[in-house]
């Protein structure tokens, strides 16, 4: 059983006449309204388990569970998953012995079921508050209402992910060379999501047990050892994983959903993510980027004006006001407009394999251990290049990365950026979405186990001295900070950069004692 309570409570002031007085000083500035807020939760399991091992041969486990979550409503709080699983040891079969390459093998089987109660504590509860927007005054004296800020949904219960695995576990040479293969299947259902409701209800959307979303995929894992003597040993571990994701359905007859990032008040309406039916979830979305406009896109007037050419789209800003050098994007509906109809995949946040690459060595009393790790084929949208590549959000005084400087002039017009003043928004765009594809050496630690001899007499049983270091390198062509960044991670929203603060590279030296 597991339960948490957790209360907070707050109190603010502004305009401190004397702010070295801290706290104390409170009630000498404006203060503002309190905080207060308490929340629960409760979660009991309950767990059974059958195994059977004929011979060491055949293998059977077959397992049980309950939980039972205080997030749901009576009727609701208990999800059941059940799970099996068999294996068959085949090496153990006789006729298998007589391959002398062969060392080991089993072959594995398995499907179970469990469940996700993700959500906030009472988000199955419509919710009433008072906040201060609702006062109305009465003969001059303010008098709190209360209102209906969320609606609740007594039907929410939990998530459930079923998967279905085939293994082959095999070694060779005497275990000096051991491979496991996983292939995978998981269906997710009742999907613990937001749903938009109708305008007609009041509200913008409620939890709901929305669609269904598959994930398929292959891994691989090597690990050898490449030399074995009595002063120096190397092993080598590699691992590398391919996962496809699918929706397979969304609430009700929604065939698609949008995803808007709060990230700016200026774009937290704006769609950055779609997951449609029948494709990959949380692909990025927007409109694809074709450059900036030409001198060759207008009619010169001769007085030093342009108009923009007929048969030229426009940008989502009125044709009058687009000049050489504004950003431009491409109309895919044909209609010589920009506007959401033109909207489309711009990429995807997931990876088309990822793995890595783990070096052990060991040479009388040193060691080495080198890792590497790597992500192919994921996409990140680089949202920090809109703020600081082109002013996308028009404030003033704001600096700009130094690649802002190659930009689009009458006398640079073969740059990529667009022009000062350039930008017009109404949605992100495929120039901000970057390959995120990295190799990284992760990390590297040497160390020396320091002889015995001398130790003892010091009451000291042993001593090694390391020195180590994390992400040393990265090879990538990801123009921003750090390609495994992710600012607001979710299955929905994945690979989404802004003002993220990056991997640091770390050094480390020290000294193990063991008395």
């Amino acid at each position: 059983m597991q339960a948490s309570n957790y209360n907070v409570y707050g109190i603010s002031a502004t305009q401190l006449p004397n702010e070295s007085l801290g706290l104390s000083g409170l009630d000498e500035g404006t203060v503002q309204a309190p905080t207060a807020y308490t929340s629960d939760w409760t979660m009991r399991s309950y767990v059974g388990r059958f195994n059977y091992n004929f011979k060491s041969l055949y293998y059977f486990t077959a397992s049980f569970r309950a939980d039972g979550s205080s997030r749901f409503f009576p009727g609701h709080r208990w999800g059941y998953f059940p799970a099996l699983s068999g294996a068959w040891r085949f090496y153990n079969e006789g006729f298998f012995r007589n391959l002398g390459f062969l060392s080991d093998g089993k072959l594995r089987l398995g499907w179970g079921q469990n469940g996700n109660n993700r959500v906030g504590d009472f988000d199955a509860y419509s919710t009433i508050t008072l906040p201060i927007s609702m006062s109305y005054p009465i003969n001059n004296v303010p008098i709190r209402g209360a209102g209906p800020t969320a609606i609740g949904n007594p039907e929410l219960k939990w998530e459930t992910t079923e998967e279905t695995n085939i293994g082959l576990d095999l070694g060779f040479l005497n275990n000096d060379i051991t491979l496991t293969t996983e292939v995978y299947r998981k269906n997710t259902k009742d999907l613990l999501l937001r749903a938009d409701l109708a305008p007609s209800t009041g509200y913008a959307s409620a939890f709901k047990n929305i669609g269904s979303v598959q994930n398929e995929g292959l891994e691989f894992t090597l690990n050898t050892k490449n030399i074995n003597k009595k002063n120096f040993q190397w092993s080598t571990s590699f691992n590398i994983a391919f996962n496809r994701n699918k929706v397979l359905g969304l609430n009700e007859s929604q065939n698609f959903m949008l995803t808007n990032i709060r990230w700016d008040n200026n774009w937290q309406n704006v769609p950055a993510y779609i997951a449609k039916v029948g494709q990959p979830i949380g692909q990025m979305y927007g409109f694809v980027s074709d450059g900036v406009y030409q001198l060759s896109d207008f009619v010169d007037n001769g007085n030093g004006t342009y108009t923009l050419k007929a048969d030229v789209p426009n940008n989502g800003n009125s044709r009058a006001n687009i000049k050489p050098g504004d950003i431009k994007y491409k109309d895919l509906n044909g209609d010589k407009i920009i506007n959401s109809a033109d909207y489309t995949v711009i990429g995807n946040g997931s990876p088309k394999h990822q793995g890595g690459l783990n070096n052990n060595f060991n040479y009388k009393n040193f060691d080495l251990n080198i890792f590497f790790q790597w992500s192919y084929g994921n996409d990140i949208l680089n949202v920090n290049r809109l703020m600081f590549e082109g002013n996308g959000l028009n404030k003033s005084f704001l600096n700009q990365f130094a690649s802002y400087n190659d930009r689009w002039s009458m006398t640079n017009q073969e740059s990529i950026n667009f022009r000062t003043n350039g930008f017009f928004g109404g949605g992100y765009s495929s120039r901000y979405v970057e390959d995120a594809s990295y190799l990284r050496l992760k990390t590297v630690s040497l160390g020396y186990n320091v002889s015995k001899t001398g130790l003892l007499k010091a009451g000291i049983k042993a001593a090694r001295i390391f020195a180590s270091g994390q992400n040393l390198i990265t090879w990538t062509k990801y123009t921003g900070m750090d390609p495994e960044v992710n600012t607001y991670m979710s299955a929905l929203t994945p690979g989404f950069d802004w003002s993220a603060y990056p991997r640091a590279r770390t050094l480390t030296l020290g000294i193990n004692l063991t008395f």
